[in-house]
């Protein structure tokens, strides 16, 4: 795995049902919010109709899906989440909702002549970098709902969590009916700001979270006060 700064990971406790959760796969990377351009304000602040995005790896792929690190890279395209605006939750901290939005996970087989080495680039949306993690076969992909991030703008920190549905990829079938299922999946983790200097110029945000399946409640979400105590 690409040595990143490691985010306390809490994914499976963002959602209901924690005890009955499967993980799926686990992923890191960066995230930013509409043009990061030079003088160009990303988030904070979310304002509607921005719009977040990013790229990363997968470093974790769990059964039924089956994958090969010695023959593949593995990452994320995340692409088209837009803003409906943030929500001042006093004390610093903000809520801000997604509408729409994809995950495309990318299998990129090393021995291809047209093999390339992702790289994050600076100011996004880079193409070359965009088209460096997206160079590959369609592994899976996934259209978001209920995506959620809370934000505290003091501590730099916050979480994600929302719905996704896998609709198609070379790997599909492996899901299963269960897996399959649009109220079955659940991506969260936690985010931490760019005041981190690995974080690459001109990204938002690093995102450190998995994938699950959670048969037994489909979502709920955490609020504010449970994702605070997760720092205590």
């Amino acid at each position: 795995m690409k040595k990143l700064w490691m985010l306390a990971l809490f994914a499976v406790c963002c959602g209901a049902g924690v005890a009955h959760a499967q993980d799926v796969m686990d992923i890191i990377g960066y995230l930013y919010e509409s043009d990061n351009s030079v003088g160009v304000q990303g988030f904070p602040p979310s304002d509607p109709g921005d719009v977040m995005a990013g790229l990363g790896y997968v470093d974790n792929i769990s059964a039924p899906l089956t994958w090969s690190q010695d023959d593949y890279e593995y990452t994320f395209v995340l692409s088209d989440l837009v803003s409906v605006g943030q929500t001042d939750l006093g004390g610093g901290e903000i809520q801000a909702f997604y509408t729409g939005g994809t995950l495309d996970i990318i299998a990129q087989e090393y021995a291809d002549a047209g093999y390339t080495m992702p790289y994050f680039g600076v100011d996004p949306p880079d193409a070359g970098a965009i088209g460096s993690f997206s160079d590959g076969e369609i592994y899976l992909h996934g259209s978001f709902s209920n995506f959620v991030i809370n934000f505290d703008t003091t501590s730099s920190v916050g979480s994600f969590q929302g719905m996704l549905v896998f609709e198609l990829g070379t790997h599909y079938s492996e899901l299963g009916q269960e897996l399959q299922n649009p109220n079955a999946v659940t991506i969260a983790g936690v985010i931490g700001s760019d005041v981190d200097p690995n974080v690459p110029e001109g990204y938002d945000l690093e995102a450190d979270g998995n994938i699950y399946y959670d048969g037994t409640i489909p979502n709920e979400d955490m609020t504010w006060t449970d994702v605070k105590n997760l720092y205590r």
